[in-house]
This record gives structure tokens, C-alpha cells and sequence, in this order.
């Protein structure tokens, strides 16, 4: 059993001084603060009617540190008009931090002798106490320390449940619980390549086990601009953690420049439970991932104030596809002491201009897996997992057009242009806003330009590039990539990697904010080198450069003077929508070559 949030809607609390112990003043407590009533009998009375009879109340807080007994405190006030008794008692509750089992001690109890004394909490909708979660038979307590000074008496008692609530059998142990929550997600604009405010919602019906964390994976293409965002740093985020909730309310730790969205979580048991509120600020690496998420909430719950729960959701981008996967350090299902029988947790990306949908028109899903409580919600290795997916497909993705640009050309003099010389080699691929991303792109050289296998000299294996510790001669070549989701450009290394096919893969390494891996499959058709990137994330670029080296390093080896005649590429590009780019004859700028290489050279030269 443990403190209800839901008691907190409408609650207030009495003062010390409203309740006057010691003190013959009127019991002036709020009525909102009533919590129950109690009743005593007492052999000294001459008649039952005269029974000293009253109210339980909340007494005001006064300590965050639940293991107090001073944050959360129980005036009992029993009074018989008749004979003129007044008997006032505080009760101080200590409760477990990790459990939330409530212990309550009323240490100046009146030397008078009494045949019961029974206090009555209220139930309903707000009712102060949770009931247990399993069946039982539940145990409860009591050590009872006589005025006379002999030995404490030791009395107990336990109670079996027969039901969850709403109907259900009810579960013999913690692990039987059932864990079904419902989960839905997705954009509030399903329009393609446009940016919309992004909201995750996760319902867990009361009884069944606690929401303890969550592991989703954003559809692919659903990334969030970065640029111009702030970082709330680890400093500011622990503070946020040992802050009051009131004072973090009335003045968040995290700048507001890394604030991106706000939270919502309904906590108790029965049909009302409490709502609180929160927000979502961006921060850096968490985790070993590049970015994480800082939810702070301020536990303020009615005339409570039980400090600040901050929980960090690590943003891991997949290097191959981009996808974002957010994973959730464990939920508390305890907090000061307080059982929080979390029902709901809304969680709203709404940042103007921050997240961005897909631009592709495929069927996707934001899926994953939440976290139960499971045999033991203090133990994440007893935790359930249960799977969730929520569908998601753009709208008028057709729309977007798709018209990128690719500049291909040779680097150096004239003398890199003659046959057998290694030239360098560049592309710049430029693209508009607003169109269609690529999913697929391939280049094919000219018969000019072969792959020299003689110069494939050392490969970055696959437990290297795993281990991020690929060989520095493993570089063949440099790129960057200028993304409008980032503030700086992302750029790296192009190795030569292993692979399942005939020759090396080429793999563009980009690092930056986040890190992304480029995958070209090296092929030759009709004596013609071309590469394939089959597999290009649904993200924004405006400018992407590959320089690959020359000379000694230089893969490409001229078949021919390329100064005698013009020289092609084949072009050939998909977008997410599906819409296709293809060029048959796109030039090669040749350097030291008349008009750039692009007329026939003369028979002189």
C-alpha cells in the first residue's frame, strides 16, 4: 500500500498553528484537508455516546526527505464535547523511497486507558491509499510501546484481495500482473517534408504493472533540425534534479534555447488521477549517444512539493539509415516516497520548425518496446517488455519535386590528364529545399577512367570499422556534407572497406553533430567503373562533396589522353517519392583541357 496522487486534486493541508495541539483553540483545519475521521472508546467514559469522535487531517510539509516522517504528516483530532476532552495526535509517515511503504508513528499518545481507537481513511476517487497489487494475504504491522515500560506488544493482521480494479482476477504474485499499455504516436501534420510537431502518448489501465521505460524508434525520415538549438548542460540538468519542484517550475535549469517540448503525466490510482506537467529539453551525448533528451518535471502535486524528477531519453541516430531510436533511462514508479502509479505520459515535440516528416510515401511505423515493472520494479533485470507500433504514412508526398544537381570533375594539371596518370577526382552534388530526398544513387564513369586494383592497397575490415579504428591507410579519399538540419557541416574520412561483393565497398564516414555512414558498392559494367549507393537516409543535404585522391593513392587511372575527346558519366538518381533523375551523358570537367575538356581536343595537342 502506498500514498494515492490522486488524494492530491482539490487537497489542502492544515498548519501546526489552524491545529492547534497542546492548546484548547478550536481545531481550525481547512476542510479540504480531511482525509477521515476516527473514534475512541475508552472505559473511563461513563457512557459510549461520549466516545471522544473526529477527523483526520493532512498536516502541512514540512521536510522533502521522506524518511522523515516530517514530509508527509496525519493530525487525528478526537473530541468529546460532552465531558470536555480534546485529544490531539500527530502522526509523522515515513516512507520508503524505494517501495513507498508507508510507516506511521504517533509517539506522544496520552496516558489514559482506551479499549480502541479506530481511524477510517477515505476511499473513492480520491481516496488516500493505493491497495496492494497482488492478492495477498497482505501483511500489515504495529509495535505498540506501553507507558509501563515492559516490552512493546507486537500485534498484526492481513487482508486478501479478490479482484483488480474494474474486474480481473486478481494476481498472486508481482511477475502475474498483467501489462498490456496502449501507445500512440505520429506527426500532427502528416504532409510530407514539412515540419509538425511530433507527440508520443502511452496509457497504462490502473492495476496492472508500472510504466518503467521506453524504447522507440522513429520512422525512418523523421529527424529534427538541430541548428540554432541550444544544449541544456549536464551541470543544469543536475540542478534541475536537486531543485524544488516549485522552484523549478517557476524557473526552469535549462536554458530556454534547449527547450523543445513539453510533458504531461497523469499519476494515481482510481478514475481522476493527477495531472502534472513538464518539458523536454535537448542535450548533448548521453549513453554513447550523440544526443539525449532532458524531461524535467516538478513533482508538485496539490500543497506537495516533493522535489524535481528528471528523466534522460538517450537519441541514438543510426549511421546507416539516420533513424532516431529513444531510449529511456527507467521510469520512477516511486518518487519522495510517494507511489505514483503512473496511468499516462504525453510527451510533445513542439517546437516550432524542429521536427521534420519523411519524404517518402512508403507505409512506416514508430515502433518499439515499454518497460514493465515485472516481478520487481526495483530491479530492471525483473522488468516485462511489451511490443508497440503506431502506423504513419505522409501525405501528399507526390507533391515534392526532385531536381538535384551533380558536377563531376578531374583535379590538377594538364599532365594528370594524359594515359596511366592517377588523377583526383570530385563530385558536388547540390540540392533545392523543399524537394524529395535521395534514396538511391549511382554513378558510372567514363570508358576513359578505370578502377586501378593495383592501387587498392590496405581495407578497413568490418571489426575495425565496427571498433570506429579503420587503418589511416585505408583512406582513399575526403567528404562533406552541408545538411539545413545542422549547424555545421558533417564531414570525414572515404574508406575502402570489406564487403560481400567482388571489390571493396566505398564507405563515407561523415562526423559532426550526429555521425552518418555513406555505403557505395564498386562495380564494373561494359568496362565501365560505377558505383551504387543503394541505401541514402530520407534527410535533407543542400551540398554534398566527395574528393577522392590522386597519385599513388588515387584509384582511378586514365585509359586514355583525356584531352582527345569529351568525356561522360551516366548519372542515375531515385528519390523517397519514387520519382527518378537519369543522365546519360553528364560531362566531366577535365582540367588543362580546352573549354574544360568538354570539346574535342585538337590533333596538336
Amino acid at each position: 500500500m502506498g500514498i494515492n496522487p490522486s488524494a492530491a486534486n482539490g487537497l489542502q493541508v492544515c498548519t501546526d498553528a489552524e491545529f492547534g495541539k497542546g492548546t484548547r483553540n478550536p481545531v481550525a483545519c481547512p476542510p479540504a484537508s480531511k482525509i477521515g475521521t476516527v473514534e475512541a472508546e475508552s472505559p473511563a467514559l461513563p457512557d459510549l455516546a461520549g466516545s471522544p469522535r473526529g477527523n483526520v487531517y493532512v498536516g502541512q510539509q514540512l521536510s522533502r526527505d521522506p524518511t522523515s516522517g516530517q514530509e508527509y504528516r496525519i493530525f487525528v483530532d478526537a473530541e468529546s464535547p460532552r465531558y470536555g476532552i480534546s485529544v490531539r495526535l500527530v502522526g509523522n509517515v515515513r516512507a520508503d523511497p524505494r517501495t513507498g511503504q508507508l510507516t506511521t508513528t504517533f509517539s506522544e499518545t496520552p496516558q489514559v486507558p482506551a479499549t480502541s481507537f479506530h481511524l477510517t481513511f477515505d476511499g473513492g476517487a480520491r481516496a488516500t491509499l493505493s491497495s496492494p497489487p497482488t492478492c495477498g494475504p497482505n501483511q500489515a504491522g504495529a509495535v505498540m510501546t506501553p507507558w509501563s515500560g515492559n516490552p512493546p506488544a507486537k500485534p498484526g493482521d492481513s487482508f486478501t484481495l479478490t479482484s483488480l480494479p474494474g474486474g480481473g482476477k486478481c494476481p498472486k504474485t508481482m511477475a502475474e500482473r498483467p501489462f498490456a499499455p496502449s501507445f500512440a504516436a505520429g506527426p500532427t501534420s502528416a504532409k510530407a517534408g514539412a515540419f509538425s510537431p511530433v507527440s508520443v502518448r502511452i496509457d497504462r489501465p490502473d492495476g496492472q504493472q508500472e510504466l518503467k521505460g521506453a524504447d522507440i524508434t522513429l520512422a525512418p525520415g523523421m529527424t529534427g533540425k538541430l541548428a540554432g538549438i541550444a544544449y541544456c548542460p549536464e551541470a543544469a540538468i543536475a540542478a534541475a534534479a536537486a531543485n524544488a519542484g516549485n522552484a523549478e517550475k517557476a524557473s526552469s535549469s535549462c536554458p530556454a534555447n534547449s527547450l523543445v517540448g513539453s510533458a504531461s503525466v497523469a499519476v494515481g490510482t482510481g478514475p481522476a488521477p493527477y495531472r502534472i506537467g513538464g518539458k523536454a529539453f535537448l542535450s548533448g551525448p548521453y549513453h554513447g549517444a550523440p544526443l539525449s533528451l532532458a524531461v524535467v518535471t516538478p513533482a508538485t502535486a496539490g500543497p506537495f512539493d516533493l522535489g524535481t524528477v528528471v528523466v534522460r531519453v538517450a537519441l541514438f541516430v543510426d549511421p546507416e539509415t539516420a533513424q532516431i531510436r529513444a531510449a529511456s533511462d527507467p521510469f520512477p514508479d516511486v518518487f519522495g516516497g510517494s507511489q505514483l502509479s503512473v496511468r499516462s505520459i504525453d510527451l510533445s515535440m513542439d517546437r516550432p520548425n524542429f521536427t521534420l516528416n519523411p519524404t517518402s510515401c512508403d507505409p512506416l511505423a514508430i515502433a518499439g518496446s515499454l518497460a514493465g515493472g515485472g516481478g520487481d520494479p526495483t530491479n530492471p533485470a525483473a522488468f516485462s517488455a511489451f511490443a508497440v507500433s503506431a502506423p504513419f504514412q505522409t501525405t501528399k508526398c507526390d507533391a515534392l519535386k526532385f531536381r538535384p544537381k551533380l558536377v563531376t570533375k578531374l583535379l590538377g594539371s594538364r599532365k594528370v590528364t594524359r594515359r596511366s596518370q592517377h588523377p583526383k577526382f570530385r563530385s558536388v552534388l547540390t540540392a533545392r529545399e523543399g524537394d524529395a530526398n535521395i534514396s538511391r544513387a549511382a554513378l558510372t564513369l567514363p570508358h576513359s577512367l578505370f578502377l586501378d586494383q593495383s592501387h587498392i592497397g590496405t581495407i578497413c575490415t568490418r571489426v575495425q570499422l565496427a571498433a570506429a579504428a579503420c587503418p589511416a591507410r585505408s583512406v582513399y579519399g575526403h567528404a562533406r556534407a552541408i545538411s539545413p538540419l545542422l549547424d555545421d557541416e558533417l564531414a570525414g574520412p572515404v574508406y575502402l572497406v570489406s564487403s560481400d561483393h567482388e571489390l571493396p565497398d566505398l564507405l563515407v564516414d561523415l562526423r559532426g553533430q550526429v555521425d552518418i555512414r555513406l555505403r557505395g558498392v564498386i562495380s564494373a559494367t561494359r568496362a565501365r567503373m560505377k558505383t551504387v549507393f543503394a541505401s541514402v537516409p530520407d534527410v535533407p543535404v543542400s551540398k554534398f562533396v566527395l574528393n577522392m585522391k590522386g597519385g599513388k593513392k588515387g584509384l582511378l587511372v586514365n585509359s586514355r589522353d583525356l584531352c582527345l575527346k569529351p568525356n561522360f558519366s551516366y548519372l542515375s538518381f531515385k528519390s523517397q517519392n519514387g520519382k527518378k533523375l537519369r543522365k546519360k551523358k553528364l560531362p566531366l570537367r577535365v582540367p588543362g583541357c580546352k573549354d574544360g575538356g568538354s570539346k574535342r581536343a585538337t590533333a596538336s595537342r
